[in-house]
């Protein structure tokens, strides 16, 4: 019984989307695929094709995103740093030590500070390198290591050597994971699992039309709530960091106006453009463009730093292709 009054998922222009927020829109909404026994009987292998391109995405992308480390870099490096100044004030302190020995042990502690030139402010590598070359002399010193704990520094320098060699080692595995990946690969997932997401959108609203039985209401008003969460996404951002191509062509359209020049060219100007906003790296975050000539025809579902303690704490989107993500049949 066809019900053209029946609900239906609501338009979401996914294209616009980094990929980062692309990769939480689609696994929340693989997840209410799975959960929906009805939606699974529905739809059939359409709903199965779209979890599996998710879970491709979802593999491909999370280790090729430096940018993900970038930050969990910066905030290791700043614990680093504490743990620095924490040693460095500490064995500037053990100079005024009365006991000569023990500021005679410090003098030279400070001395190997300065060879080794630490400065908080030095590139990743550099420092870690700096730091390690520093403990290491320390500890090839066998007169300077026993004098440590009686002057109350080891905790100091082991809780240094342990945040550097964290750092370091969190380098390590953004450094393989950029290199490891196949180029090109996070653009081919995104294309897919755009693709995949539509043909799923496109089956729940044919299905929810010509079956008219309403089985699918919940499932549709669960997908909605998710689509508005992305929306309003959408909205704060305006667009502006996902380098869309609906952006390119909206200041296009603007130069067009004030040059008193007619704006209705969109046949011949670049329907994508190109973006540079935040998500993948090397223009692999490019949002997919298809075919979206036929997207009005219903589909068949069927085939679908404290001194005194050591350390302290202290993609690009798609291009647009002129459609809505989410096309609403």
């Amino acid at each position: 019984m066809i019900n053209l009054n029946a609900k239906q998922i609501s338009d979401l222009q996914i294209s616009r989307l980094d990929n980062a927020t692309l990769l939480s829109a689609v696994n929340l909404i693989s997840q209410h695929v799975q959960d929906s026994e009805t939606a699974q009987q529905k739809l059939g292998t359409i709903a199965d094709g779209f979890v599996s391109a998710t879970e491709t995405y979802d593999e491909v992308y999370n280790p090729s995103q430096k940018d993900l480390l970038t930050d969990v870099l910066y905030d290791m490096d700043k614990v680093r740093d504490k743990a620095q100044t924490a040693w460095h004030e500490n064995i500037l302190s053990a100079l005024r030590s009365p006991n000569d020995e023990k500021a005679m042990m410090a003098r030279q502690l400070v001395q190997l500070y300065k060879d080794y030139k630490l400065e908080t402010a030095d590139e990743y590598m550099k420092q870690t390198t700096n730091i390690r070359q520093m403990i290491q002399a320390i500890r090839a010193n066998a007169t300077l290591l026993a004098a440590l704990p009686t002057m109350g520094l080891d905790d100091y320098l082991t809780d240094l050597d342990t945040k550097n060699e964290a750092f370091a080692a969190k380098m390590a595995e953004r450094t393989a994971g950029t290199v490891g990946r196949e180029k090109g690969v996070v653009a081919a997932a995104r294309t897919a699992v755009e693709k995949a997401l539509r043909d799923m959108i496109r089956a729940t609203n044919v299905v929810s039309i010509y079956e008219g039985d309403g089985a699918l209401d919940l499932f549709i008003d669960t997908i909605n709530a998710e689509v508005e969460h992305f929306k309003d996404i959408l909205a704060r951002k305006g667009g502006s960091s996902s380098g869309s191509g609906s952006q390119s062509n909206q200041s296009n359209q603007s130069n067009q106006s004030n040059q008193n020049t007619p704006s209705n060219q969109t046949d011949t100007e670049n329907p994508g453009g190109e973006g540079s906003g935040e998500g993948g790296s090397s223009g692999e975050g490019e949002g997919s463009g298809e075919d979206q000539s036929n997207q009005n025809t219903p589909s068949n579902p069927n085939n679908p730093s404290n001194p005194t303690e050591p350390g302290g704490s202290g993609d690009s989107g798609g291009s647009d292709d002129g459609n809505d993500g989410f096309d609403k049949d």
